[in-house]
């Protein structure tokens, strides 16, 4: 009946253009076969001459040079959550195309759109010579609900110009689609512009993929307070997160810097002081946190144990096997089952005239460890994956949420720049047993070398895909996406945040570049099985839809579920009549709520 409801919305969207129940091969709601080869849906462009069934009989194919269209994106052998709900087709035109028609099929689908081209302007603000063709909720449903689990559909484009005289085929591309859908949420950082400095400052936001609605919700976003939320990291219950708050400016200096314990759901803070540096929070609930030594109090490494309620210091774990050389324990993630905590092991990154080596953000030749922890102590430190070479860097791990892999990030280089872990345009995504290994690439997520694929992250669950047990991934990377956003050109260069401990300038108010590279959200579906039989676990990786598309976006971290306070107004929202959450302040120039930052 399902199948059915979604056929008869279909036709009925359809039968305002020239294609009706009515008219010949055109689809029947009644037919439970509708939208499949022989009985296919066809959505019109209105105004235009209808195309041909594919398969000839037709105008002839178009000769002249450069008159075949040509897909970008989406990327081929792509896996999809089957709610996620939007996607956009992105293709260049071909010479002489005035007309379009974006082609799902398999032996089981037979979706047709007519298009004339939606020009795409990327995020430079230039013309990029493609069109697009956005994939909306209610069709995306149809192609997604008859082909969960099932074979590819295969994607291509056919162009003609606007008499229709002849027809150009572009390449294709086959995308799937899971069985089962993704839930949870994603907190993740997005820039934001204030006082017309793009990169000046940025914010928080969330997604919750349980949501049908793509649009996402500003969290902890700075407004127009002369403040910066950074680096976060959240309970799996959704409840607890650490946040990084600075000042306003375009730089990473940690002297700043401060750790704020914050309640999710009441949107008060704890403690806002806590030693900056990276945390991980107890899988059952969210009682504890374990925390790194930021700014290396310590010269022996040291992982800190903090109560996730009230913030209050409670055992600290000297790591006295691993002293020496100067090395810090960094980047802690602790299993669902609480047993394991992992973390990297890695040099405060030296070569920079006038640096303090006081953080842990920027840290070069790391190991990845596991350790046993127990009564909230951190003991027995066994390496996982261990540097092959002072230029190695292996660092940001994760274990997935069935604790069996964790993935991490892997440099490779001899500049300062490819030593260091922040912002590395030579970190690549692997993988390993957690019970030990070889190390795999992440070959087909990673897409190419120089992307920068950063900060990888798991979903919360573990779901099944044709036998297989697949978890998703999320991470950064500087990859174009599509024609839309332009990062791969050899003009473009790494420069986030615009002031670095590589850049000297001084200038703490320093704007983007035009042509710094924009990190965007990247996700992946990840095959355990595949891990575990040595081979390369991911699947081509795609960008999620509902981000800021000329924003930089990353540091994606996911909760169990969205929790959300009823009664009050959110962040962005009218406060003129009602009271804003806990937390929040209603902004009196622009009568909406916003976030009281520490």
């Amino acid at each position: 009946m399902r199948l059915l409801a979604l056929a008869c919305v279909i036709t009925t969207l359809t039968s305002c253009g020239h294609h009706t129940s009515t008219d010949a091969g055109a689809c029947d709601p009644a037919d439970p076969r509708c939208g499949t080869p022989g009985n296919p849906v066809i959505i019109p462009c209105p105004g235009c001459i209808a195309f041909p069934p594919p398969g000839g009989g037709g105008p002839p194919t178009c000769t002249a040079q450069g008159a075949a269209p040509q897909l970008v994106y989406p990327p081929d052998q792509v896996l999809l959550p089957p709610n996620m709900n939007v996607i956009e087709v992105q293709f260049l035109p071909g010479n002489g195309n005035a007309v379009f028609e974006i082609d799902f099929a398999n032996s089981a689908t037979d979706v047709r759109f007519e298009t004339m081209c939606a020009a795409i302007t990327n995020t430079r603000g230039g013309k990029s010579g493609g069109c697009a063709f956005r994939l909306d909720p209610t069709y995306w449903a149809y192609v997604a609900t008859h082909n969960r689990g099932g074979d590819p559909v295969t994607v291509t484009v056919r162009a003609a110009p606007s008499d229709l005289s002849c027809i150009a085929g572009s390449n294709s591309r086959q995308i799937s689609f899971g069985e089962e859908d993704l839930m949870g949420g994603i907190y993740y950082w997005q820039s934001t512009t204030q006082d017309g400095v793009a990169g000046k400052t940025g914010g928080i936001f969330r997604k919750d993929f349980g949501n049908p609605d793509p649009t996402p919700e500003p969290f902890l976003t700075p407004g127009n307070l002369n403040k910066c939320v950074g680096c976060h990291f959240l309970s799996r219950d959704g409840l607890q997160m650490t946040y990084g708050s600075d000042d306003a400016d375009s730089d990473d200096e940690y002297g700043d810097l401060k750790v704020v314990l914050y309640d999710v759901t009441k949107r008060t803070a704890a403690v806002t002081n806590l030693p900056p540096g990276f945390q991980t929070f107890e899988a059952a609930g969210h009682a504890s946190f374990f925390a790194s030594d930021g700014k290396g109090q310590s010269n022996t490494p040291e992982l800190l144990h903090y109560n996730g309620t009230t913030g209050a210091a409670m055992t600290t774990s000297t790591l006295a096997t691993l002293a020496g050389a100067g090395k810090r324990a960094t980047h802690p993630d602790w299993s669902r089952d609480g047993a394991k905590l992992y973390f990297s092991l890695a040099t405060p990154i030296t070569g920079i005239t006038g640096y303090n080596l006081k953080d842990d953000l920027h840290v070069m030749n790391g190991s990845i460890y596991s350790a046993t922890v127990s009564a909230g102590t951190v003991s027995a430190p066994t390496v996982l994956v261990g540097a092959a070479s002072a230029d190695e860097n292996n660092y940001y791990p994760a274990i997935s949420p069935d604790g069996s892999a964790v993935v991490f990030n892997r440099a490779t280089g001899t500049t300062l720049p490819t030593h260091d872990s922040y912002n590395n345009p030579n970190a690549a995504l692997f993988a390993v047993p957690a019970a030990g290994g070889t190390p795999v690439a992440l070959t087909k997520a990673n897409y190419k070398d120089g992307m920068t694929n950063s900060w990888p992250r798991w979903s919360p669950f573990v779901q099944m895909y044709r036998g297989q047990r697949i978890v998703w991934i999320t991470f950064s990377s500087t990859r174009d996406y599509g024609l839309r956003v332009a990062n791969e050109g050899a003009q473009y260069f790494n420069c986030y945040p615009p002031v670095s401990p590589e850049d000297t300038s001084g200038d703490h108010a320093k704007p983007f570049d035009p042509n710094c590279t924009q990190p965007q959200i990247w996700m992946a579906a990840f095959s355990l099985d595949r891990l575990a039989a040595g081979g390369d676990p991911s699947f081509p990786a795609f960008w999620l839809p509902f981000q800021d598309v000329a924003a930089h976006n990353h540091i994606a971290q996911w909760v169990d579920q969205i929790v959300t306070p009823t009664g009050c107004q959110q962040v962005g929202q009218d406060c003129t009549t009602k009271m804003c959450c806990n937390g929040e302040a209603c902004d009196i120039p622009t009568h909406t709520c916003q976030s009281i930052i520490l």
